[in-house]
């Protein structure tokens, strides 16, 4: 074998280039390893504080670290088209590791943010509504609610899946259309006893503030009553906060 300097220079590094080095699994017998592989291994474990990493795979049976559907799914899926899907109770980084206590708490009734590892263009955020364990006890029916997202799931592509709202720490808010009436009993449903802003005009624009009766009639319902009777072509808008 000639001297390493010898050689000349690749100035143009693709995936498939190999070097040459030691397989500490095969008792550190010599093997080629391709950049592309190389360069994965160092993005996974770079990013081993990351939750909960998958690769999506659309074929059956699944294996830990994997996302899939039942029955299973296409090369490509859209986010808007996802209803539910299968996950490994083990992650890809640590697939020895059981994260679907994190399904079953951590992530119920959340928000979670789904990105592609190499592409966070490829995303989409969905309600986490519920996780059951399937017949082998290996994987999780997770059943999720799509509420904005940009592309889908492509085959054998890693994906992120992360926290993004835990139930309860939004700011709760309700808004109502007034139009023509001088009283209104008005069902937020924001289980607390909030602040009430009127206003004339509309949600999209919005006038000057409005005074009337406010009665918290519980936690759910607050009456309005206005002294003077409304013009019939009064619009207005109230706020609970």
């Amino acid at each position: 074998m000639a001297r390493i300097s010898t050689y000349p220079l690749d100035t143009k590094l693709v995936g498939s280039d190999k070097w040459i080095g030691s397989d500490a699994d095969s008792s550190f017998a010599t093997k080629n390893f391709t950049l592309e592989s190389v360069a994965e291994y160092m993005n996974r474990e770079a990013v081993q504080s990351q939750a909960l990493r998958f690769v999506y795979t659309n074929t059956v049976p699944v294996g830990s670290g994997t996302l899939t559907f039942d029955p299973q799914g296409a090369n490509t899926v859209a986010f808007t088209a996802i209803t539910g899907f299968k996950l490994s109770k083990y992650q890809l980084v640590e697939p020895t590791t059981d994260v679907s206590g994190y399904y079953q708490t951590g992530l119920l009734g959340a928000d979670v943010l789904i990105t592609q590892c190499d592409d966070i263009s490829k995303w989409a955020v969905f309600t986490w509504n519920s996780a059951t364990v399937d017949a082998s006890g290996n994987y999780y029916d997770i059943v999720v609610t799509h509420k904005n997202s940009q592309n889908g799931l492509t085959a054998n592509k890693d994906y992120f899946i992360s926290l993004l709202t835990y139930p309860g720490t939004s700011d709760a808010n309700y808004t109502f259309s007034l139009s023509g009436s001088n009283q209104y009993t008005v069902t937020h449903g924001l289980n607390k006893l909030p602040s009430v802003t009127v206003l004339s005009g509309t949600v999209a624009n919005p006038g000057d503030e409005v005074f009337c009766d406010v009665d918290f009639v519980d936690n759910t319902q607050v009456t309005l009553t206005f002294a003077q009777p409304a013009n019939p072509g009064f619009t207005g808008v109230v706020t609970f906060n």
